[in-house]
C-alpha cells in the first residue's frame, strides 16, 4: 500500500454468521419474571390448601373433616337435642360438629355433618345456658350449603334464609327484612 492510501473496507464473507446479540439481560429479566409468577401461583395454591384444611375439606373434594384432621383432634358431637331430632325425623343421627358460633346476643349456631357429608344447621336462642327445645328456641334445618371456608347458608320452610360465618349471623326473612347478629366466639 502506498502512503496516503486508505485500506479497502473489509466486507464479511457470506459464510460467516451474523454478529451475536447479547442475550444475558433478556434471559435474566425472563428468569426474574417467571420466578415471580411461580412464587405467586405457589402462594395462591398454598393459601387455598390452608383454607380447605381450616374448613375441614382436606386434600380431596370428597373427604370429610374427620379424615382430614390429625389424630389429636377429637370430633365434637352436635347437641344431643339435634341428634335426637334428626333421629325422630328419620335423618342420619351420626352428627359431628364442624362449626359453632355464639353471637353477642347469646344465639348459638352449630353446623353439623353426618357420615355421608350432608350438612345441618342447629340454632338456639336465649343464651348459652338456655336449654335447647326444638320448635321453641331451637331451629334444625337440613340442606345446608357451604359458601366458603366457614361460611354456610340454609333456608327454612317459611322462606327465611340463615347465613352464618365467623363474623355474623344474618337472617333474611321472606318479607325482605334482615336481622344481623355479630359473632362473639367461634369454635
Amino acid at each position: 500500500m502506498a502512503a496516503g492510501c486508505h485500506p479497502e473496507p473489509v466486507t464479511p464473507s457470506e459464510d460467516l454468521s451474523p454478529p451475536r446479540r447479547p442475550i444475558f439481560f433478556p434471559v435474566v429479566i425472563a428468569t426474574v419474571f417467571l420466578t415471580i409468577i411461580g412464587m405467586t401461583g405457589g402462594f395462591v395454591l398454598g393459601e387455598r390448601h390452608r383454607n380447605q384444611l381450616a374448613a375441614g375439606q382436606g386434600d380431596s373434594p370428597g373427604s370429610t373433616p374427620a379424615e382430614s384432621q390429625t389424630s389429636a383432634y377429637e370430633p365434637k358431637s352436635c347437641p344431643p337435642e339435634a341428634i335426637e331430632f334428626a333421629r325422630e325425623q328419620k335423618l342420619p343421627s351420626d352428627l359431628t360438629q364442624i362449626f359453632k358460633v355464639v353471637t353477642v346476643n347469646g344465639t348459638t349456631v352449630w353446623i353439623c355433618q353426618d357420615g355421608a357429608g350432608s350438612l345441618y344447621y342447629q340454632s338456639k336462642t336465649g343464651g348459652v345456658d338456655a336449654t335447647l327445645i326444638q320448635g321453641q328456641n331451637g331451629l334444625f334445618l337440613t340442606d345446608v350449603v357451604r359458601d366458603g371456608a366457614n361460611e354456610y347458608h340454609a333456608t327454612a320452610a317459611d322462606g327465611a334464609v340463615f347465613r352464618i360465618d365467623t363474623r355474623r349471623l344474618q337472617v333474611r326473612f321472606k318479607t325482605g327484612k334482615t336481622q344481623v347478629n355479630m359473632v362473639e366466639t367461634v369454635e
